[in-house]
């Protein structure tokens, strides 16, 4: 399911989500809301499990989107 990458313990999320490709990053996401419908189902409540990861992988996602958008085509 998901793949394991090195990273310093002290080195922030913020930080760590720029050197992961994009299909990393959703797969951090996919895994991050499966767990937390996993623990609502079986702790019967609405838990918020990680908020702060989905937040900062959907900004690091949308900077590189309009990063992409913005680049000149190959040739102009």
């Amino acid at each position: 399911m998901g793949s394991f990458i090195p990273f310093s313990d002290e080195e922030p999320f913020v930080k760590r989500v720029k050197s992961l490709a994009d299909d990393e990053l959703l797969e951090i996401w996919e895994e991050t809301q499966q767990i937390e419908s996993l623990l609502c189902t079986e702790f019967q409540t609405d838990l918020s499990f990680a908020p702060d990861y989905e937040k900062v992988i959907v900004q690091e996602l949308r900077l590189r989107s309009c990063r992409k958008l913005r680049a000149p085509e190959p040739g102009e």
